[in-house]
């Protein structure tokens, strides 16, 4: 199946999640960077959080590396050998794209 526009979930510059659905791919990334936030907020025995609570954990959770985003991809003339670059300058292998998107879909 040849893939055109592809929204990818990194973290700490490893393909995390890719999808053609970029809702699903964002929900993908905010269930990740939640989960990351509550288990700040658990290793601080925290179970009652305030928004700036909430706001230091997701700082903490940042700083701990579990910040997911999502990149929005063409590798419509992309093949599984070639490297695509991201906005931030760095390079990702289209096989680790096309590896996640199996498994997404």
């Amino acid at each position: 199946m040849k893939y055109d526009i592809v929204y990818v979930v990194m973290c700490e510059g490893e393909v995390e999640y890719s999808s053609t659905d970029e809702e699903s791919a964002e929900g993908y990334a905010d269930n990740q960077n939640y989960n990351a936030r509550q288990e700040v907020l658990e290793e601080w025995g925290n179970d009652d959080p305030t928004e700036k609570d909430i706001a230091e954990a997701d700082f903490q959770a940042g700083f701990n590396g579990d910040y997911y985003e999502v990149v929005k991809l063409d590798i419509s003339n992309k093949t599984e050998d070639d490297m695509v670059e991201l906005p931030d300058g760095n390079e990702i292998e289209v096989s680790d794209i096309l590896e996640k998107l199996k498994t997404s879909e």
